[in-house]
């Protein structure tokens, strides 16, 4: 009788061997997986920057396009690029790009359109000196795009 529950015992602690070195094996095998895609997952994300891009028309119309997903060293150009039908002027490496027309609304002899990166630190808008084919986007950076009169220079930043 002590032989029977020897081999009993003996057995199911074989069987729990077994089945333990199973399971762990498939969960080892699962974090393995997991793991490899989040470090894939986060090398892709290094090289992609989220910005908002903001289009103010002169119809009251505005539209925000937050956390755009761009590739690294992306240009306002490149921005305002992905996410509306554009056309633009490009006037060489010195001058660079400008954007003549955003989602079917013309620049024309008295309105156009003007690109704006916002100064976070001092909380306003800046127009900038160059061409937006030029201004290199960083992480976070929020960029506008506004249909304004060519009237009144410096023209008021967009709202």
């Amino acid at each position: 009788m002590e032989k029977r529950t020897f081999t009993y015992i003996a057995l199911g602690l074989l069987v729990w061997a077994i089945s333990g070195t199973a399971v762990a094996g498939y969960y080892l095998a699962q974090y393995n997986t997991y793991q490899n895609e989040y470090e894939s997952l986060a090398s892709e994300m290094e090289s992609i920057l989220l910005v908002n891009i903001f289009t103010s028309y002169d119809n009251g119309t505005k539209v925000w396009y937050n956390n755009t997903a761009l590739p690294v060293g992306s240009t306002a150009f490149k921005a305002i690029l992905a996410i509306a039908d554009i056309k633009y002027t490009d006037y060489g490496e010195d001058l660079g790009i400008l954007v003549t027309s955003i989602n079917g609304v013309v620049s024309n002899s008295t309105y156009g359109w003007l690109y704006w990166g916002w100064d976070a630190e001092n909380s306003k808008w800046e127009l900038p000196e160059y061409s937006a084919s030029k201004y290199i986007l960083h992480r976070g950076d929020t960029i506008a795009f506004a249909y304004e009169s060519y009237a009144t220079w410096p023209p008021l930043p967009p709202t």
